[in-house]
């Protein structure tokens, strides 16, 4: 299918629409009555406004994000067993309410497996695509690097680790349990926007190259000490796990949706839904972005 295929909203997607008038979609039989309740009839335009009104906005996005993972992300063998098993632990763990809930919807076992397990999935692996088609661009930006940090709450600690560490008598995990730390020793990814370590220590560990070795830096605020070396700066050598990594970033993932719903011409034909989707979901609010930013 053409990566330009329109993802067009009309309303709420939950009924078919025949028409739109001063930007609000309407239903072909709006007052058609579904049901009277003493001098008061409901009509299936009531039932519409009032589910548009609710839900207009998740489910414009939600099934857009269907129409794009599909697109975009193969069904694997592994998805579908992870699928099927998430579909029989709901069914252990919530028993007959889990049945009577199908049940009502009106789907089997299997419909719910291929209409909502599965493109969950499909969607979770759409910022990973995002950041390998775009991997030099976000590389520049986040700088992810490979690093092992052993963290010390005293300085002596901390020295005495640096002093073997440089030597080479000890290797990383070995240094950090003879000396108090807690620390695994193992190397792990860290990007400019890591928030699991302080400020001082990650403006340090971003501007050091492997071939600095072993340093100890004090925490901003004097209450630890840490002993860092880049283990490697170059992404290229370690790209499935940065993209992981990158994966877990919020801005990345909201550029990722960002950037989706561009390639797909996402387009919101009803005020209402149109203005839901902008306070709600903002990010994938993209026909009004300019000409030039389109993919």
């Amino acid at each position: 299918m053409n990566s330009k295929i329109k993802v067009i909203l009309s309303a709420a997607a939950l009924m078919t629409l025949a028409g739109c008038t001063d930007a609000s979609a309407k239903l072909p039989d709006s007052s058609t009555a579904v049901f009277s309740v003493g001098n008061k009839t409901v009509t299936k335009g009531d039932i519409y406004a009032m589910l548009n009104s609710s839900y207009g906005a998740s489910v414009a996005v939600t099934n857009a994000n269907k129409v794009i993972s599909r697109e975009e992300i193969e069904v694997t063998d592994e998805m579908r067993e992870q699928a099927e098993s998430t579909l029989e632990s709901y069914k252990t763990y919530y028993g007959d309410t889990f049945t009577t809930y199908l049940e009502q919807m009106g789907i089997t076992d299997e419909e719910y497996l291929n209409d909502s397990l599965i493109p969950s999935l499909q969607a979770e692996k759409l910022s990973g695509k995002y950041i390998e088609e775009n991997f030099d661009k976000i590389v520049s930006m986040y700088t992810p690097l490979k690093a092992t940090l052993l963290s010390f709450s005293s300085e002596d600690d901390a020295n005495a680790a640096l002093s073997e560490l440089k030597d080479g008598s000890k290797d990383a995990a070995t240094a950090a349990k003879d000396h108090n730390s807690t620390s695994t020793g193992e190397s792990k990814i860290y990007t400019i926007e890591s928030t699991d370590i302080d400020s001082t220590v990650r403006t340090v560990l971003n501007s050091s190259k492997p071939e600095d070795g072993w340093t100890m830096v004090p925490a901003s605020d004097s209450s630890s000490y840490v002993v860092l070396k880049v283990d490697d700066n170059d992404p290229n050598n370690f790209k499935d796990e940065a993209i992981e990594t990158l994966s877990s970033v919020e801005n990345i993932n909201n550029d990722s949706t960002t950037y989706w719903f561009k390639k797909y011409g996402f387009h919101i034909y009803d005020k209402a839904v149109y203005d839901a989707v902008a306070a709600d979901y903002p990010d994938n609010l993209v026909q009004n972005l300019p000409a030039e930013e389109t993919e």
